[in-house]
């Protein structure tokens, strides 16, 4: 080794805690000039004299870079790198060979060993530093890295668990909203019915109270018109109450069912939007359904309510201001051989920078209040991995639109999906919806 000019200066990364070097030289004065080269360079340095030695020091303790002589007495180098390569725990460890010989095949097997880099003796000492600098940082580099990617995955895993909870929490909200729906709606046509059945049980003792002291033909035939009457609020109440259990049974097996059936596109959006008929009335926000009988689909029912829910919740959010009456149109029917619905809203209408970003997981204007930034990305993974269909986005102020088109027949296996959809800074032009 010569030593006619000085060590290279190290930046100061390296010489605070620069790295533990394992030199492994069988030559005495050599391993002295290395050893004493990389201490005066700021590394700590450990020593062996031959192979076996090198391999129990490795193992005790990994270093963060092997100077490995190929030649030895018991195993050589060569031996050495295999040996480390083939243990899980010194594999990443990197090597650089030192040889008296300049022989190409050496270098080739070296490489084919594991090394990473050769030197060739006399070494420089500029070289010497240079190539272990090199390796040091490039090793903590992909240290750093290995770590980093191990936190990023730990980091997506717990996003894709709060991302399901999410989602879950949004699915028994709206199964909540579905129950609160139930109980207004049927409160009603139940309240006529004790109404009137409490008026029956009046005008039945009453008239029984009478017959004592006789009745009357005029009497007894009013009396008969009025329990007639009665029974006919009962029972036109109860065909209401009924009809309507049916419908929210419906719904409630949809939303919570993922199992695909035939189904009539129109009777199954106004039986949707009957659950939300509630929450629309509390906003003065008007339903306007325009859909097309007719359009039957083998598909998935349960999505399609939750699509319905997640844009009629996010329109009462974002839409409408405090105070401000509104407008929601559903328009259904076909387009060529596909189905289409289309969810619009007369509200404020969304800024032309959040336009192209609405569909994003954890996207929100209104942070701590609806689904987080969920919902409308729920949408558009429903219609796109569920229903496999495409969703577009066009708005402007007081006309917001998502436009849905998905086929007759849903796909048997959803498949992933990018971002595909094309906001707009216009409307699109009217379809012909049937008025």
């Amino acid at each position: 080794m010569t030593a006619a000019a000085p060590p290279l200066p190290l930046p100061a990364s390296a010489q605070r805690g620069a790295g533990e070097v394992l030199v492994v030289e069988d030559t005495p004065a050599s391993l002295k000039l290395l050893s004493d080269l990389l201490i005066a360079a700021g590394y700590q340095v450990r020593q062996a004299p031959d192979g076996e030695l090198a391999l129990w020091s490795a193992q005790a303790r990994p270093p963060d870079l092997i100077l490995l002589d190929i030649r030895m007495p018991g195993i050589d180098g060569f031996e050495v790198c295999q040996r480390l390569k083939q243990s899980p725990q010194l594999r990443d460890i990197p090597v650089i060979f030192l040889s008296a010989q300049y022989d190409m095949d050496d270098k080739m097997r070296g490489f084919r060993a594991g090394a990473v880099d050769f030197i060739a003796k006399p070494y420089q000492s500029e070289e010497v530093l240079a190539r272990v600098l090199a390796q040091v940082t490039l090793a903590r580099t992909q240290q750093a890295l290995a770590a980093s990617n191990a936190e990023l995955t730990t980091t997506l895993s717990q996003l894709h668990t709060a991302r399901a909870e999410i989602a879950r929490s949004e699915r028994l909200a709206a199964l909540g909203a579905l129950v609160a729906g139930v109980a207004h709606e049927l409160n009603t046509p139940i309240g006529n019915c004790v109404l009137a059945a409490s008026a029956m049980d009046d005008r039945t003792r009453g008239f029984l109270d009478s017959i004592e002291g006789g009745v009357r033909r005029s009497e007894l035939a009013q009396f008969g018109a009025d329990v007639r009457q009665a029974a006919e609020l009962l029972q036109r109440n109860l065909h209401k109450a009924a009809d309507l259990i049916e419908c929210f049974k419906q719904v409630a097996v949809d939303q919570t069912s993922s199992q695909r059936r035939r189904f009539e596109l129109a009777p199954l959006i106004a039986d949707m939007m009957m659950t939300l008929a509630p929450a629309l009335r509390e906003l003065a926000v008007q339903l306007d359904l325009q859909t097309a009988s007719g359009v039957s689909l083998d598909s998935y029912p349960g999505a399609l309510c939750q699509i319905l829910t997640q844009l009629t919740r996010n329109a009462l959010l974002h839409a409408f201001a405090p105070g401000q009456s509104g407008t929601i149109v559903i328009r259904a029917g076909m387009v060529g051989a596909d189905a289409v619905v289309e969810f619009e809203d007369n509200g404020g209408g969304i800024a032309a920078a959040s336009v192209g970003k609405v569909f994003d997981p954890f996207f929100t204007t209104q942070m701590g209040k609806g689904s987080g930034g969920l919902g409308l990305h729920i949408v558009h993974n429903l219609i796109v991995n569920v229903l496999g269909g495409t969703v577009s986005l066009a708005s402007a102020p007081g006309a917001t639109r998502f436009s849905m088109r998905f086929p007759l027949v849903a796909p048997q296996l959803p498949g992933a999906s990018q971002y595909g959809t094309q906001p707009g800074a216009g409307l699109a032009p009217e379809l012909g919806w049937p008025g």
